[in-house]
């Protein structure tokens, strides 16, 4: 399990321009690279060689063939989601998020598809209150800090948004509990310390 942790953290030691917020420079989509994101997306993402991660991340997805670009996106989305917890990690338990935050632009789903193949775990209303409650974070927060993505769908006339959290967040402990206390009928859901946003100042 360390040797798995240490070599996520290798592979997200990513160049500082990809860690801009603008999106990298599109490479040349030739045989080779195409046979790099091929083998990209047929590996585990704990043993992907870390030494072309920001090849891949340079990828066009409008460059590949078609029945390329979801798991293209899947891949990518996962490799900067998990660059976004590992960061997170190193600000400690207690987040300060600026008042204005913006979520990282390059860590940012676009459907419930893409999320799902990304390793993210659909959550729910009540649930996002109960984390929001226990954190002191606000919905911006929680996607400025942590990994809360929302994907907004039509069905008809209607629109809805869909909750989603990656399963490595810190955070999904909490959902977590908020589950497990649901199906014991406990309510003393925590006796350790977890992650929180600190008070702002009135």
């Amino acid at each position: 399990m360390a040797r798995t942790i240490l070599t996520l953290l290798l592979m997200l030691s990513l160049p500082a321009a990809l860690r801009a917020a603008d999106p990298p420079p599109a490479a040349a989509l030739d045989a080779d690279t195409l046979a790099m994101v091929k083998t990209f997306l047929k590996l585990p993402t704990e043993k992907l060689p870390a030494a072309h991660v920001g090849r891949f991340l340079g990828v066009d997805p409008g460059a590949l063939p078609e029945k390329l670009r979801k798991p293209f996106l899947a891949k990518r989305l996962e490799l900067y989601t998990l660059k976004q917890i590992a960061d997170g990690k190193k600000r400690g338990t207690v987040r300060m998020p600026e008042e204005k935050c913006s979520a990282p632009i390059m860590a940012q789903g676009n459907s419930a598809g893409i999320l799902l193949s990304a390793g993210f775990v659909e959550i729910y209303d009540d649930e996002e209150k109960f984390v929001m409650d226990k954190t002191n974070c606000t919905e911006n927060d929680l996607q400025c800090e942590f990994t809360l993505q929302i994907v907004i769908e039509k069905k008809g006339n209607k629109t809805f948004r869909r909750l989603f959290l990656h399963e490595r967040d810190p955070i999904m402990a909490i959902v977590g509990q908020y589950r497990d206390a649901g199906k014991t009928k406990q309510t003393n859901f925590f006796g350790i310390g977890f992650p929180a946003c600190a008070p702002r100042l009135k």
